[in-house]
């Protein structure tokens, strides 16, 4: 009898903690970083005047694209305004265009957070995220418009992703 009772006292504590952990969820994942706002101060370019007409995501890591891209972009412009300095051994460029839209539809890159994201093979890699703010305006105008940000960002040397949100006007009649 005493074998059964110290058998017994070394199986009940694993079945008792087997059982608990069958029942309880996974392991809830890491928290993400939070995206922080970009200041006003990043904001390179807006406009809605068909630089570029094609739905983008972009990031640009170096001067001759980002002259190739300002190009692009300003090209609607009858006074367009300079290039700006990015110092790209800190820096870096995204771009973002919403394609052909209303002249009240706007595109904006509200903030970055680096993350953990699964990348090829099921590995966890950190990316930047950046996330792209769309606003549909109220249709009132029936006028094509192409609406484009271009920001400055802290470099980083991994992948990005863009994650979208989209809104809608809340003043429309």
């Amino acid at each position: 009898m005493r074998h059964g009772l110290i058998a017994l006292a070394l199986v009940l504590p694993a079945a008792v903690l087997g059982g608990c952990h069958r029942g309880s969820p996974a392991a809830a994942p890491a928290p993400q970083a939070a995206a922080l706002p970009l200041l006003p101060m990043a904001r390179l370019y807006s406009d809605n005047g068909g630089g570029i007409q094609d739905s983008v995501r972009m990031v640009v890591r170096d001067q001759s694209s980002l002259e190739q891209v300002w190009k692009q972009a300003t090209a609607g412009q009858s006074s367009p305004p300079p290039l700006p300095a990015v110092d790209f051994s800190r820096e870096m460029v995204l771009v973002v265009g919403a394609g052909r839209k209303t002249p009240e539809d706007q595109i904006h890159v509200d903030s970055v957070a680096v993350r953990k994201v699964a990348g090829a093979g099921g590995k966890t890699e950190e990316a930047m995220a950046a996330i792209v703010r769309t606003l549909e305006g109220c249709r009132r105008f029936r006028a094509d418009a192409y609406p484009v940000e271009i920001v400055r960002v802290r470099r980083f040397t991994g992948p990005v992703v863009f994650e979208e949100r989209q809104d809608r006007a809340t003043d429309c009649k």
